[in-house]
Parts: C-alpha cells; structure tokens; sequence
C-alpha cells in the first residue's frame, strides 16, 4: 500500500503543470489603505458604546437607563450604582464622538 502511494504521488507531482507557478516578473505590493478609509474606526467606536450600554442593561435592567427609558418620576431617587453607569455611558459616548470628529479633521 505504501509503493502505491508513494508511486500515486510522484506521478501526480509529475503530472502538474509547472508553468502556471512560475513569475515571470517581481510582484509589487499593493499599499494598504489608511485605516480612515475603513469603517475600522467606527465599528470600534460603536462596539465601545455598545459594550458600555450592554454592561448596563446586564447589571442593572431597565432601570439602569433612567434618563432614557423615562424611568424617573418626580420625588424618585437614583441609587448611586446607576448614576455611575449613566456616568459611565457619558463618559465613553462623548470620547467616542471626540476620537470620531479628530479623526474626521485628521482627514480633511
């Protein structure tokens, strides 16, 4: 079984054409495009916004989005932790926007 295989082998490697794999002149590499002209940038911001927000909704539900989900009423405090999260969300949100607008001027 093995002389079989091994004369399969040497018969298939003698068969194949060997001028399709020659060049016949030096490749050039292609430059990469900037990163700006990617969607790379934004896909990034958006997963930091959208992990911040998941992070919230897991520790805390709907309520941990009192200022969106209109959970607040007159007279009603805001635990502590959910004032951190909504802080949180703010926080990376307005560096998100901020690295996207540099980002933009960067560029134009």
């Amino acid at each position: 079984m093995r002389k079989l295989l091994i004369t399969a082998i040497v018969a298939l490697i003698g068969v194949m054409p060997m001028t399709g794999y020659a060049q016949t002149q030096a490749q050039l590499p292609t430059p990469a495009k900037p990163v700006s002209e990617t969607p790379y940038p934004y896909v990034v911001g958006l997963g930091a916004i959208a992990g911040i927000v998941g992070a919230q909704y897991i520790l805390f539900g709907a309520a941990g989005f009192p200022f969106f989900a209109s959970t607040v009423t007159p007279g009603v405090a805001i635990a502590p932790e959910i004032s951190v999260g909504v802080s949180r969300m703010f926080a990376i949100t307005s560096s998100v926007t901020g690295a996207l607008v540099a980002n933009w001027l960067y560029d134009h």
